[in-house]
């Protein structure tokens, strides 16, 4: 079978990272063909060195981040699917901005558009509100005609997407840790943290307005005149400028890394005492599952797609109110009992994702499925228990 893997709109966060894990284990999951379409952040990622002689890798000039740029992305795949004549193209997160000749299976994280009681809504502009409206407008029309299948992270996020496009196949597939993970010998420890006592907060994003990120400041003020003494910093994997609202006060408490590679996570999480995200929009952060994995605390906003993923492996605190993040970090970093239970409810929730491998697998089921049987129809392909389970 001959498949397309279109990762040209795979531009920034977690998905280069999961696009990555993927291409990693097709290498030795499938003797498909495969035809792997990489946009210039994806291909700087691949070391097409690695790969067997059924991968075939184009990289795509055309960019998606403008109009202009998804008509020539648009004509550029158009032709080079005629050449190729593909029988499954799976586009790993969309919206595709195209729509293929051959079968298309399409990934979906696109939570704004689905949670859209999320306190998110509150803390945005009237301008940004209104550019988000017309990007969903655009994003759900390319999802509903561009795609013959769509795959998520969650039931909970089916659930939505299938009402949101109702008849629409969705499929569920859970998120997972990235496999270097799994391989100690592949960790880098290029990353090293200032020696400290200091009850140690680790946050791996990149600055995005969803992550609500810009509440730290104020969690610091808070923290530093209602537990006078209690030692505690911030680590966030971006640059000191991206982060509103900091003053002379505030530096002591922060460290900020930069821009981290794949490879230094599972040594930065060693280094931390918890994992600290504060979003009000997720479809599946790989933070929960990562943190789990290195045996770290999860202190993260009360709301329903963070207890979905978690359930009783996290702690959780109103993502809106300073008071509620300060009182759930000092009572994590002092209460000895609480810290256990989370850490072994860590360990027994990790085992309820997919693998790396598990995933990959699960996607390529959906592929040979699609191809073979026209499948059409919601189901779950999970190899352990399901997400929700």
């Amino acid at each position: 079978m001959k498949v397309v893997i279109n990762a040209s709109t795979v531009r920034i966060g977690g998905g280069l990272q999961a696009t990555h894990s993927f291409l990693s284990e097709c290498r030795v999951l499938s003797g498909n063909t495969f035809h792997v379409f990489l946009s210039a952040k994806m291909s700087a990622l691949i070391d097409r060195s690695l790969y067997p002689g059924n991968f075939m890798f184009y990289d795509i000039k055309a960019s998606s981040a403008s109009m202009q740029g998804r008509r020539q992305l648009r004509r550029e795949l158009s032709a080079l699917e005629r050449r190729i004549r593909p029988d499954v193209v799976f586009t790993i997160f969309g919206p595709p901005y195209w729509r293929p000749q051959a079968r298309h299976i399409c990934g979906f994280a696109k939570a704004q558009y689905l949670y859209k009681d999320s306190p998110f809504f509150k803390i945005i502009t009237l301008k940004q509100s209104l550019l988000l409206k017309l990007k969903e407008r655009f994003h759900i029309s390319s999802f509903k005609n561009d795609c013959d299948v769509l795959v998520v992270e969650t039931e909970d996020v089916q659930k939505l997407l299938m009402q949101r496009l109702p008849g629409k196949p969705v499929h569920t597939v859970s998120n997972t840790c990235h496999q270097v993970f799994d391989d100690e010998s592949k960790w880098s420890y290029a990353v090293r943290l200032p020696a400290s006592d200091a009850f140690t907060l680790l946050t791996v994003s990149a600055y995005y307005i969803h992550k609500n990120l810009s509440i730290i400041p104020a969690v610091i003020e808070y923290l530093v005149k209602q537990y006078p003494g209690f030692a505690f910093r911030f680590v966030l994997t971006f640059n000191a400028q991206q982060l509103p609202g900091v003053t002379a006060m505030h530096l002591p408490y922060l460290h900020f890394t930069g821009k981290v590679d794949i490879a230094d996570c599972p040594a930065l999480y060693r280094q931390a005492d918890a994992m600290f995200l504060p979003t009000l929009l997720e479809c599946f952060s790989v933070s929960y599952a990562e943190a789990m994995k290195m045996d770290r605390m999860v202190l993260t906003s009360d709301l329903s797609f963070a207890r979905n993923i978690c359930r009783d492996a996290a702690l959780y605190f109103d993502p809106l109110s300073p008071q509620s993040i300060g009182d759930t970090i000092y009572k994590a970093a002092t209460d000895a009992q609480l810290k256990e239970q989370l850490l072994h409810n860590g360990r027994q929730r990790l085992h309820q994702f997919l693998s790396a491998k598990e995933r990959a697998a699960a996607y390529l089921k959906i592929i040979e499925e699609c191809h073979e049987t026209g499948h059409e129809g919601s189901f779950y392909i999970q190899e352990k228990i399901n997400i929700n389970g």
